[in-house]
């Protein structure tokens, strides 16, 4: 393992798979990408909880999709490896809809040439993954070198 990939979202489903892949990581002297893709209907959601917050402490809260994404990741690596000796980069981008959230995954992991991408799955029954489709099974399918899922 010499780059891997952790992906994580907003819900914070994964903070275990988040704190292995850190401890993997570091075991391997790797540095370690924290990846946080957030779709736009979920930027919207957290959006809208963000602003009513903001009102109540009479601060606004101005920032993109991909920031926010980015902010999650940061908070992931905050939160859960900062007792761990890994360095760890956060990353976040947003996508319009979530059949999009597996080739960003690919994406970034090809850009940053990683070798090892952990994720969270959904557990669905067969029917369900034909018909909807599973971006922990698009990613497992396309990508070249390792991928280690979790499911929630």
């Amino acid at each position: 393992m010499e780059r891997p990939l952790v992906v994580t979202d907003p819900s914070d489903r994964a903070p275990e798979l988040i704190r292995e892949a850190g401890e993997l990581a570091a075991a391997q002297d790797a540095p370690l990408r924290v990846l946080t893709v957030v779709s736009d209907s979920e930027f919207e959601n957290d959006s809208a909880v963000m602003d009513s917050i903001a009102a109540v402490e009479g601060e606004t809260y101005e920032m993109s999709a991909a920031e926010y994404a980015k902010t999650v990741a940061q908070n992931a690596i905050s939160d859960l490896l900062s007792d761990i000796d890994v360095e760890a980069e956060p990353l976040g981008r947003a996508v319009k809809n979530d059949e999009k959230r597996a080739s960003t995954i690919l994406d970034v992991a090809n850009d940053s040439s990683c070798d090892y991408i952990f994720l969270i799955g959904q557990r669905r029954r067969p029917t369900g993954k034909a018909v909807f489709g599973d971006t922990a099974q698009q990613v497992i399918l396309n990508f070249d070198d390792y991928v280690v899922t979790a499911t929630e």
